[in-house]
């Protein structure tokens, strides 16, 4: 039972930093490409104001609203992910705060992979 933590932690960081990496991908190919930091080693408190400055600019890129609307708000909840993450390594965590984890990462996520999917994912027949 006391791998149960470990194995959580791991899960949340793996799935924090897949979201991270998606997005820094995405960034690379926009109109005005966007160079978010790059591993092989990450740090919050430079991936953190790296994608806090990235949605602060999201809006000046030549691309459709929709799609910048995406970009935005996926940025924004792996930013709000992100800093629970570090407070919920620095509390011990809890239930309810690794739920809300897993909710940001899961909801900038899918922002992701609509803006991945196009133009047709966004519109409604």
């Amino acid at each position: 039972m006391s791998d149960e933590p470990e194995r959580q932690i791991k899960a949340l960081t793996g799935a924090l930093m897949e979201v991270y990496e998606t997005l820094r991908l995405i960034c690379l190919h926009l109109p005005v490409p966007i160079q978010l930091p790059r591993g092989p080693e990450y740090d919050l408190n430079t991936l953190v104001p790296a994608v806090s400055r990235l949605i602060e600019i999201i809006g000046d890129q030549p691309m459709r609203e929709d799609e910048q609307s995406l970009v935005w708000g996926s940025a924004l909840n792996w930013t709000a992910a992100a800093k629970l993450y570090s407070r919920y390594l620095l509390t011990g965590g809890d239930f309810v705060s690794r739920l809300e984890l897993e909710l940001l990462i899961q909801t900038a996520g899918e922002g992701l992979i609509i803006y991945l999917d196009g133009p047709d994912s966004t519109t409604q027949e």
